[in-house]
């Protein structure tokens, strides 16, 4: 580890934020923690309570890594407008007009978008939040333009893309709720490019407005390669969520097909785009939720599979028929650790083996804990 990841990093809005927890923590004791979060999830278990725990693998960059900024637009006491994120248990908007986590692209576009909110009549009053996304050109950016209305207002495009240089394309979210879910509902293009592209194990990804990427980039070479060095080769690997196809499309080279099975539309729609794009055989898609398409998934014969859901983990039923199947190794990517042990639990019981649990420091100076765990029957 190279010196100037082990002091904590000086970032302006400190605690007022609540954004970044571990801000003031080293970065070593950072890993640390997030080991020690993963290591009693797993001790909750008597199945898993033994499990080899590693240590946590770090980020090639512990600030200036975050490829999306998602932001709360309201105003100060003195009118002056604010960009950045609630405070921890609050709805009170820090401003955010030096964060240190975002790619430096991303953060001088809300800069720039900033100074627009400042000018009387630039930005509709129904703008709630910002959206900004880049993929492996920091200077290609998608921005959405969040709106708590259902009716779309007048918006002042051609001011944006003169003020925001590296925005090549913006798209509008109508969630009138207000609620705690920034985006809600469709995704509607309003003008320029509909998506960013991640280069990634020597393909060019197209990852749309409404579909999921991991927010650092620099993590995935390495989770690819304990997936693959785990994985060996085999016949036929099923990337389960598969999402825009990220880990299957990494992998595709060790194994003779490969099985995509996602349940978003646009995530599927970018999988078979990237397909394309690059010409690819021996691949399959499965355009439906993971537990409404056991039947033509389990078809397929997998020997192996990765696993990469949301929060909420996998389906029981899932669970207990990957556990019933002939599949001899999983590798389950997860955001969430009481998740990822309650499924490992099962699958334990379900005459899999833990090989080892590691937990992943996909977002530093955060509280966050990503993890993978590598099954074997």
């Amino acid at each position: 580890m190279t010196d100037d990841r082990l002091a904590a990093i000086d970032c302006p809005h400190g605690e007022a934020c609540g954004a970044c927890a571990f801000l003031t923590i080293g970065y070593p004791a950072q890993l640390g923690r997030k080991r020690r979060v993963l290591g009693e999830a797993l001790k909750r278990y008597r199945t898993l309570e033994k499990a080899k725990l590693l240590s946590c693998l770090a980020s090639p960059h512990v600030e200036m890594y975050r490829n999306r900024a998602k932001m709360a637009v309201g105003l100060s006491k003195g009118r002056e407008a604010k960009l950045g994120y609630f405070r921890s248990g609050t709805r009170e908007i820090t401003d955010a007009t030096d964060c240190r986590v975002l790619v430096p692209e991303i953060l001088e576009t809300s800069r720039r978008l900033r100074g627009l909110l400042n000018t009387v009549g630039s930005i509709p009053r129904e703008l709630r939040h910002i959206d900004i996304r880049c993929g492996s050109k920091p200077t290609r950016q998608h921005l959405i333009l969040v709106l708590r209305t259902d009716k779309l207002p007048r918006l002042p495009i051609e001011r944006i893309r003169s003020a925001c240089r590296w925005v090549d394309g913006i798209s509008v979210n109508l969630n009138p709720s207000g609620g705690a879910q920034v985006l809600k509902g469709p995704i509607q293009p309003i003008w320029g490019a509909r998506e960013v592209y991640v280069e990634t194990a020597g393909l060019s990804l197209r990852v749309s407005p409404a579909s999921f990427f991991q927010a650092n980039l620099s993590v995935l070479p390495e989770i690819h390669r304990i997936m693959a060095d785990f994985m060996d080769r085999g016949k036929v690997l099923a990337d389960l969520y598969s999402g825009v196809g990220t880990h299957g499309l990494a992998l595709r080279d060790r194994f003779r097909s490969v099985v995509f099975v996602e349940g978003v539309r646009i995530a599927v729609a970018d999988t078979k785009a990237t397909i394309q794009r690059n010409r690819l055989s021996g691949v399959q898609v499965i355009a439906k939720p993971v537990e409404r398409a056991l039947e033509p998934l389990m078809a397929t014969n997998p020997d192996s599979v990765v696993m990469n859901p949301s929060r909420a983990g996998v389906k029981l039923t899932v669970l207990e028929r990957l556990a019933a199947s002939a599949v001899r190794k999983i590798a389950y990517l997860s955001c969430d650790p009481k998740t990822l042990c309650r499924d490992l639990d099962v699958l334990v019981k379900g005459r899999f083996r833990l090989v080892s649990a590691q937990p992943i420091d996909m977002m530093p100076q955060t509280r966050q804990v990503e993890a993978i765990a590598l099954l074997q029957r």
